[in-house]
């Protein structure tokens, strides 16, 4: 069997901007209003590496005391703007057929990993429609760890806590649309598969040297030749 792990912002879906307003919304909230009002980049960090920069000259012990208390405040802010989102939001090219695609799949199990914190990556999922397609209880979160590299551990884990036989990092295929995704990958000796639907171009990806380099995932035979290989 082979895991499938798969981005989320970015990569699955485009928030149209409501997720990041809810977080700086909740940063304020619990940590006070950030040093800098300008924007931080947030593209293939976990939630809780953003808030460590964000608030770097605070203790991490500081900081991360506090990270329920943040995960309440985000979540409380994302529930508010569910409409928005809804409306401001969407699915990006080609994601409901390829997951209904491998969903179907005996050889392949899907789930994600995301720099989101569980319940915010479920909640996104769940207000466009794709979270039937992953095993939320296999994958890897940004509540999990504040440095994505380490992200892969947490998934497997969890999936031969489940699964025999054991899987192993090349059993591992990540697809997202950041440097980040593919470091992450790389670490680990999984298969790693760039989609260019976020901030970063295809030149720009390819030049991190990933397995797979797709402009979006519109074309199903592309992705799955990029994804199985």
């Amino acid at each position: 069997m082979r895991l499938i792990l798969w981005d989320i912002d970015g990569t699955l879906l485009y928030s149209g901007g409501v997720a990041g307003e809810a977080m700086r919304a909740a940063m304020t909230r619990v940590y006070g209003r950030p040093a800098s009002n300008d924007r931080r980049e947030y593209a293939g960090k976990t939630d809780q590496q953003i808030i460590l920069e964000t608030f770097a000259e605070r203790p991490h012990d500081q900081i991360l005391a506090q990270l329920d208390e943040f995960a309440g405040a985000y979540m409380d802010e994302l529930d508010q703007r569910q409409a928005e989102m809804a409306a401001r939001g969407r699915v990006l090219p080609g994601v409901p057929a390829i997951l209904a695609h491998l969903q179907h799949n005996p050889d392949v199990h899907q789930s994600v990993l995301t720099g989101n914190m569980q319940k915010v990556a479920a909640m996104k999922l769940r207000l466009t429609n794709l979270l039937h397609y992953v095993d939320l209880e296999t994958g890897a979160y940004g509540s999990d760890h504040h440095q994505r590299v380490q992200l892969p551990n947490f998934a497997l884990t969890r999936a031969n806590q489940r699964f025999q036989p054991a899987l192993s990092g090349s059993d591992i295929i990540i697809i997202g649309d950041t440097p980040n995704d593919i470091a992450c990958g790389k670490a680990h000796g999984a298969r790693t598969v760039a989609v260019a639907t976020g901030p970063f171009s295809v030149a720009d990806l390819t030049s991190h040297q990933p397995d797979a380099v797709l402009a979006d995932l519109s074309d199903l035979d592309a992705a799955l030749t990029a994804i199985l290989g």
